[in-house]
């Protein structure tokens, strides 16, 4: 999601600036106003003003594995008795980044101000909006240590999602280049060799051989240009558009090829279930917990169906329909939310078919890899065997005629 540079005023007059991750300028300002604050300017940030608005910085995020860490021992260390601040001073020396370690020392910095966690937390724009609703509630509650540490375990599951998703991808994209590669040079190195012969002889020249033949004298005279301009062009896209943009763009992309996209839609399926239970777990309301998942997921189609499952809360109507009509849900998902609802038990309901999702999750990725690996094998061959029969077609045409 883009960034956003804001200056507000808060109730004591105190005007305060900084950036704040959000899918608009709309939910910048509804987040200050929640805060108590009031907006004075907000507006889209580029990179040089995220480096003016954090000097030193380069306005360098920290990772989601860092947040995850820093969760986690944050956790640790408020069970173990220390204060938040002496927790937050023990972290900001630890081994993370130097941009991150100074942003935890600003976090610090803010709370001995007075500032609550919370406060602090989403003045640095570098949490997402979920993340910093559960730590309000922790704080409210006086359950800080233990939320965290649910947070920790919420945010190391879906790490290791990730992982298996970039781990399934890795092998099939390395196939896919191989076999352009592949291609590229039999057009490029042996497909000219063949053709002296074959338009040399003065015979016809097959169709196939025709086409064949003219796809690689196009990618001889322009091969230089597309590698160039390939790579020129997706940086001008991602300066023009922003690269959150781009990589929403091709998130909807993937969502729709065969086999990766079933995976992909499984994966956000669980996303959402998993911060679903765990916002409620914390004690944040369902329409809250709605709408922070809303702006955190970055699918259209599940953000649809969110918006849906809102309407119908205010309206008073069946929140599930959205869910039960959608063709992204598994039948077990909106089953298992059915009777969690009817029985007082949607948050149990939610965290167990997050683990049932895990597992089939796992499932889905390994017969993804099972069928997607033959199916590029199979049509890097067949591009291959009909270059070669193209060819062969043209050359035994040639030996015909001599004989």
């Amino acid at each position: 999601m883009p960034n956003f540079q804001y200056s507000a005023v808060r109730n004591d007059g105190e005007r305060i600036t900084g950036v704040m991750e959000g899918a608009d300028r709309a939910a910048i300002l509804l987040r200050l106003s929640r805060q108590g604050h009031h907006p004075i300017d907000v507006s889209e940030a580029d990179s040089s003003t995220l480096a003016k608005t954090f000097p030193g910085f380069g306005r360098k995020l920290p990772s989601f594995s860092d947040i995850s860490l820093f969760t986690r021992e944050l956790s640790w260390l408020l069970n173990a008795g220390l204060s938040l601040s002496n927790g937050l001073e023990i972290l900001a020396k630890e081994s993370f980044s130097t941009d991150f370690s100074a942003m935890i020392s600003s976090v610090r910095v803010g709370i001995r101000k007075g500032h609550s966690l919370h406060e602090a937390l989403e003045e640095t724009g570098a949490f997402p909006a979920h993340y910093v609703s559960m730590v309000e509630i922790g704080e409210a509650s006086g359950t800080l240590a233990a939320v965290l540490g649910r947070v920790a375990t919420s945010r190391d599951r879906e790490q290791r999602i990730r992982h298996r998703i970039v781990s399934a991808l890795v092998y099939p994209s390395l196939l896919v280049t191989l076999a352009v590669g592949a291609i590229s040079f039999i057009m490029v190195f042996v497909v000219p060799k063949l053709k002296d012969m074959i338009t040399g002889s003065g015979a016809p020249i097959p169709e196939p051989a025709q086409i064949v033949i003219g796809v690689s004298d196009w990618l001889i005279d322009n091969g230089f240009t597309l590698i160039t301009l390939g790579p020129a062009s997706l940086l001008l896209v991602a300066l023009l558009i922003g690269t959150a943009r781009l990589k929403r763009v091709a998130s909807a992309i993937s969502y729709h090829l065969p086999l990766i996209g079933t995976m992909m839609k499984r994966a956000i399926v669980l996303r959402f279930c998993r911060m679903l239970g765990t916002l409620l777990w914390a004690g944040v309301s369902l329409p809250e917990s709605l709408k922070l998942i809303r702006s955190s997921l970055g699918n259209k189609e599940i953000e649809n169906v969110i918006g849906r499952m809102e309407v119908s809360l205010r309206q008073g109507d069946d929140f599930l329909v959205p869910v039960e009509q959608s063709r992204l849900f598994p039948k077990l998902v909106a089953r298992m939310l059915r009777v969690g609802n009817e029985t007082g038990n949607l948050t149990p309901s939610i965290l167990q078919v997050t683990e049932i999702l895990e597992e089939k999750f796992d499932q889905v990725v390994d017969r993804t890899l099972t069928l997607l690996e033959p199916a590029i094998i199979l049509t890097l061959s067949m591009i291959v065997a009909l270059i070669i029969v193209s060819l062969m077609s043209a050359i035994i045409s040639i030996n015909a005629l001599a004989i």
